[in-house]
């Protein structure tokens, strides 16, 4: 059986990416553990639709904290699934992963505000890296992403 993890993020400064592929990271050696096959799908939110969202086991969302905010290349990606995933999606496993620059709360508010409307079951609380990126940071973004990958094998999520 294989399982699809979609991970929706932007990354300009390149700092979410850096905790993306920690967090990819996770879920590839937790899935080399595994029976079940977890298949990694990492794309931009201009580059994601309903579709992808529907096909997969969970999501995750990785975004930039911008001006207090989520940045707007996900709120686009909101706005375009929204619809179609409104009911499709219901109780669907998701993950919050913030880079900000101050404290990340706005982001964080805004991004869970749209999930609670879709109802989406949140996994873990958001991983929420403030500043610089640090070791710990990173080892925190892979056993987050260890942690989901075992979650999906156990039929937890």
């Amino acid at each position: 059986m294989t399982s699809k993890l979609l991970v929706v993020y932007q990354s300009r400064s390149g700092g979410v990416q850096k905790i993306v592929d920690a967090f990819i990271s996770g879920v590839t050696l937790a899935a080399e553990q595994a029976t079940r096959k977890i298949t990694v799908l990492s794309q931009h939110p201009f580059d994601t639709v309903a579709a992808d969202v529907i096909a997969a086991h969970a999501v995750v969302v990785a975004t930039p904290e911008h001006f207090g905010s989520m940045a707007g290349a996900t709120k686009h990606f909101f706005e375009e699934i929204w619809h179609e995933c409104l009911e499709e999606t219901v109780g669907k496993p998701w993950q919050l992963i913030v880079k900000a620059g101050n404290d990340g709360t706005g982001a964080v508010q805004s991004v869970e505000r749209l999930v609670t409307g879709l109802q989406w079951a949140k996994f873990r609380p958001p991983l929420q890296v403030i500043g610089d990126i640090t070791e710990t940071d990173t080892n925190s973004a892979v056993e987050l992403g260890a942690s989901l990958a075992a979650s999906i094998e156990l039929g937890l999520v």
